[in-house]
């Protein structure tokens, strides 16, 4: 599993070169997606923090001639880390909530506890939100 902020200084260049689109396709890792989303969530409010998610990925998705921005695989992330997040100490830094948010959630497969590849890969949830069908997010 990679762990990949040892400062808040290395947090904030992940998140420049994201926005700046400054990785590759192949150098943006679900690490890195992971450390872009819990940065902006202990920056911004969640709808801010959702925003600037689905504006950068839409973004950076555009800049390297793609398509296949998720809503609803990019706000389950976010919700998830966000929900992990109200169980963290306020003392703990940015870059330990990081390093824990990679050490739990470090593989993509999490998504299939939650959701029926079906229900997941369908056109509506690319386009927009919709709850997952296998269990409820933690919290609700």
């Amino acid at each position: 599993m990679e762990v990949l902020c040892q400062a808040e200084t290395n947090l904030q260049l992940v998140v420049e070169r994201f926005e700046q689109c400054d990785f590759k396709l192949t150098e943006l890792t679900h690490a890195r997606h992971l450390t872009v989303a819990t940065y902006y969530l202990t920056r911004f409010s969640f709808d801010e923090a959702q925003a600037r998610m689905r504006i950068g990925l839409q973004h950076f998705i555009a800049h390297h001639g793609k398509q296949g921005y998720h809503e609803t695989i990019t706000r389950f992330w976010m919700e998830l880390i966000a929900r992990f997040l109200t169980t963290v100490r306020e003392n703990v830094s940015i870059a330990e909530n990081v390093n824990e948010v990679i050490s739990r959630y470090g593989t993509k497969d999490i998504l299939l506890e939650y959701y029926t590849r079906e229900r997941v890969i369908s056109e509506i949830a690319r386009r927009e939100w919709i709850e997952p069908d296998l269990k409820p997010l933690p919290g609700n």
